[in-house]
């Protein structure tokens, strides 16, 4: 039989083929997050024939963002366009038999099941590390598959997670970290490659996943594209994680963080999501890289302009220059790390 057309050359790849691409043509995929690693996803998922695209993410696009997430242009960073609906408008533009549903929201506790439905897996496009929480209690509830990914500096990590038969996010990062610990693409960088080959393997596993869902057995996946390494490693279930064995659900019983606009100030304050006293020393040497930071005993104040965030010992910050509580909470998220 000879197979032409859009697909034809996944099509003629064995392990795909033409019963896996008709798998691949019904399923319904969310991104959850739409920067480095999501909006590089989204475009090798449309283009390799996925017939459902849900696109969430709260953030617009900005001229740096064009170095690494190859999905977005020019035109798009000066009219500060939703990531979200310029991802959909250029997704449209290389392949229209595919849906797009572009949903420029934050993901939070109060609706990411209601963005889980009617969805077969979940690509991870998250800039912080408490929205990856939350999202493996939901997945875990609802039982939907997800495809953890990060990428900072030259470094990568990805993972397949299927509830019920691998471990889960919780079982390999069982608390989370304390403020300012976690290295972030504000204050460590970013380099191009790392992001597309985080999303590249992300893509894999999920195209490899969708053509045959018996094939869950996937080791979590770690790479450097500076020092040209790339690395396995099993990670086993936990009877005792919180999440998938105990079935707790702590993130999903979190308010979050809660963004107020404050009003005549052109300021947001946003509740984070930890209960400690952050390690204002430790942040002040990350953040260095960001703007000027000072630091006293009860806050610590950056000013990257056009924008300051002040951050005090209880967990809150302010961000001044902004009445946006979406952008304020991904400017807490992307110098934070939370």
């Amino acid at each position: 039989m000879r197979i032409e057309g859009r697909y034809s050359r996944q099509q003629l790849f064995a392990p795909i083929g033409c019963k896996g691409q008709e798998q691949i043509r019904a399923a319904r995929v969310l991104i959850a997050g739409c920067g480095g690693l999501g909006s590089n996803s989204a475009n090798l998922l449309a283009r390799a024939g996925v017939g459902f695209l849900r696109i969430v993410d709260r953030d617009v696009v900005e001229l740096s963002n064009l170095q690494r997430q190859l999905l977005f242009d020019q035109n798009d960073a000066r009219e500060g366009a939703p990531k979200a609906v310029a991802a959909a408008r250029h997704l449209a533009a290389i392949n229209s038999d595919v849906k797009i549903e572009p949903i420029a929201v934050d993901i939070r506790s109060d609706n990411v099941l209601d963005l889980l439905q009617g969805i077969d897996l979940v690509l991870d496009g998250f800039d912080n590390l408490e929205a990856r929480y939350l999202l493996n209690d939901a997945c875990t509830r609802q039982n939907v598959p997800w495809i953890y990914g990060c990428c900072v500096s030259s470094t990568l990590m990805a993972g397949l997670i299927v509830p019920g038969k691998t471990a889960c996010f919780r079982c390999l990062h069982r608390h989370l970290p304390e403020p300012g610990s976690v290295r972030t693409c504000d204050t460590a960088g970013v380099i191009g490659p790392a992001a597309l080959i985080a999303a590249s393997i992300q893509t894999s596993l999920a195209l490899r996943f969708l053509g045959d869902e018996s094939l869950y057995e996937a080791p979590l996946i770690v790479g450097d594209v500076w020092d040209f390494s790339l690395d396995t490693i099993v990670v086993r279930r936990d009877d005792k994680c919180p999440c998938c064995a105990l079935k707790q659900f702590d993130f999903l019983k979190m308010p979050g963080q809660q963004a107020l606009t404050l009003c005549g100030r052109n300021a947001v304050q946003v509740r984070a999501a930890f209960d400690r006293r952050p390690d204002f020393k430790a942040l002040a040497a990350r953040l260095g890289a960001v703007g000027a930071v000072r630091v006293n005993e009860d806050l610590l104040r950056l000013d990257a302009p056009p924008y300051t965030l002040t951050l005090f010992e209880d967990g809150r910050a302010i961000v001044k220059g902004t009445d946006d509580p979406m952008l304020a909470r991904s400017l807490v998220a992307r110098w934070i790390g939370v």
